[in-house]
């Protein structure tokens, strides 16, 4: 079976080789910057919507979209692109606010074995 066959139809496939996404995951930020400039700017257009759309990935995602420039977002990522780009600006800042967003949020609580309807 060929590589392109062995993902499933709708799992989308990393836009680069894998081992320069392992050596860019692993990376400190300022380095993952660094490979990424490196790549042709489509590319990384591609890899941020990849990672952005990844939650695990999410912060790579907004690490390499601080190197693209907005049209080629948006020719990438459509209108989202447009916020992947606001929110790559300062991606320390995206992501505390969104983190101070989910700390502050309602606790979610499991239903207690008494409130189980058993179904027939």
């Amino acid at each position: 079976m060929s590589r392109a066959q062995s993902h499933s139809l709708n799992e989308t496939s990393v836009p680069i080789p894998e081992s320069l996404f392992g050596e860019l995951a692993q990376a400190e930020p300022i380095d993952a910057v660094e490979i990424a400039k490196e790549l042709p700017l489509q590319n990384r257009a591609r890899l941020a919507a990849f990672c952005y759309a990844r939650r695990h990935l999410n912060h790579l995602g907004l690490l390499v979209a601080s190197t693209c420039d907005l049209v080629t977002l948006k020719r990438v990522m459509g209108t989202a692109g447009e916020v992947v780009y606001r929110q790559s600006r300062d991606v320390e800042k995206t992501l505390a606010a969104e983190r101070g967003g989910r700390d502050s949020a309602s606790k979610i609580t499991l239903a207690t074995a008494a409130n189980v309807v058993p179904i027939r």
